[in-house]
C-alpha cells in the first residue's frame, strides 16, 4: 500500500523579534572575539519553531470555514433494479418411492454406468468392454466388477426398466456413448468370488456378500459421443450440470442423473427423449 503522500509546499518561518538593546548596558558590554562561524543546525519543524518564538503571543485568530456549496448539478436518479429470479434448485438425486416411479408411472431418477471401451488388463484378463459390446449381447449383460460401496449402492436403487447412460470411460474421447436399460435388478456379484476373474475380491464371503450387480441391455447408440469437455462447459456455477455426479464425483463408476439433467444431455446428443 502506498505511503501517505507529503506535500513539497514550504512555508517561511516567522522572523524571530528581539528587544530593543538599552543604550546604557550598551555601553558596560565588552567587544565580541572573533568567533567561529557557527555551523548550521538541522532545521526544526516549522510548527515547533513558531512555538518558541511566539510562546508569548496569543494564538492567531482560526479562519471561519467556508460554508459548502450546493452542487451545481442534482446526483441522476438512480435506476429501477431489476429484480432477480433465481434458479430453481436442482431435483433430489432420492427418487420419491422406492419404485423409482412417479404416481404417472416416469422415471424419477436415472442412471450413468462407466465401462472402457479401450484394452486395459487386470489380473490378466482385458476389461475392455464397450457399447458396441453390449450391443452384441443375447442376453442381459451383469454389471460385474463394481468395487465401491456407493457404485453399489446406487446399483442397488436400481429398478426393472429404468434407463441409463453408457459412459465411455478412458475413452477417445470419453463420454455417454448411449443409452441401456436395468432388466435384472440387483443381485450378488459372483465375479467377486472367482479367483481367475479380473475383479476377484478375496475378501469377499459368499455368506455376507460384499459387491452386487444389475442386469442391462443395449438400447441405443449416439451418433456421436457427447464428450465430457461438452459436459463440463455446463457445469459451471449457475450451469444445468453444475451439481451433476458425473463432474462432482469424477471416478465414481456408477452415478445417478438427475431428470433435468438427462433431458439436457439428450439434447446435446441431439436424441429425443423416452
Amino acid at each position: 500500500m502506498a505511503g501517505a503522500r507529503r506535500s513539497t509546499r514550504q512555508s517561511a518561518s516567522a522572523a524571530p523579534k528581539y528587544a530593543e538593546p538599552d543604550s546604557s548596558a550598551s555601553e558596560d558590554v565588552a567587544p565580541k572575539r572573533n568567533a567561529k562561524k557557527a555551523t548550521r543546525r538541522k532545521r526544526a519543524r516549522e510548527d515547533d519553531a513558531e512555538d518558541a518564538v511566539n510562546a508569548d503571543s496569543p494564538p492567531p485568530p482560526k479562519k471561519p470555514k467556508a460554508p459548502k456549496r450546493a452542487p451545481k448539478h442534482s446526483p441522476p436518479a438512480a435506476k429501477p433494479t431489476t429484480p432477480t429470479i433465481e434458479a430453481a434448485p436442482p431435483s433430489s438425486l432420492e427418487p420419491s418411492s422406492p419404485s423409482n416411479r412417479t404416481p404417472s408411472g416416469a422415471q424419477e431418477i436415472y442412471w450413468l454406468l462407466k465401462a472402457e471401451p479401450l484394452p486395459r488388463f487386470e489380473n490378466g484378463v482385458n476389461v475392455a468392454f464397450s457399447i458396441d459390446d453390449l450391443a452384441a449381447c443375447t442376453r442381459p449383460e451383469p454389471w460385474s466388477g463394481v468395487r465401491n460401496p456407493q457404485a453399489c449402492k446406487n446399483m442397488r436403487a436400481m429398478r426393472k426398466g429404468d434407463l441409463g447412460f453408457f459412459y465411455h470411460s478412458n475413452g477417445k474421447p470419453s463420454g455417454v456413448a448411449g443409452i441401456l436399460r436395468v432388466v435384472e435388478e440387483a443381485k450378488v456379484d459372483e465375479s467377486a468370488f472367482d479367483s481367475k476373474d479380473a475383479y476377484f475380491d478375496r475378501k469377499s464371503e459368499r455368506e455376507t456378500p460384499r459387491w452386487w450387480c444389475v442386469g442391462v441391455e443395449f438400447v441405443r447408440k449416439f451418433g456421436d459421443v457427447v464428450d465430457l469437455a461438452a459436459i463440463k462447459a455446463h457445469a459451471g456455477k449457475g450451469g444445468t450440470l453444475e451439481n451433476m455426479q458425473l463432474v462432482k464425483q469424477g471416478r465414481l463408476s456408477v452415478n445417478r442423473v438427475r431428470k433435468e439433467e438427462w433431458d439436457f444431455i439428450l439434447e446435446l446428443a441431439g436424441e429425443k427423449g423416452e
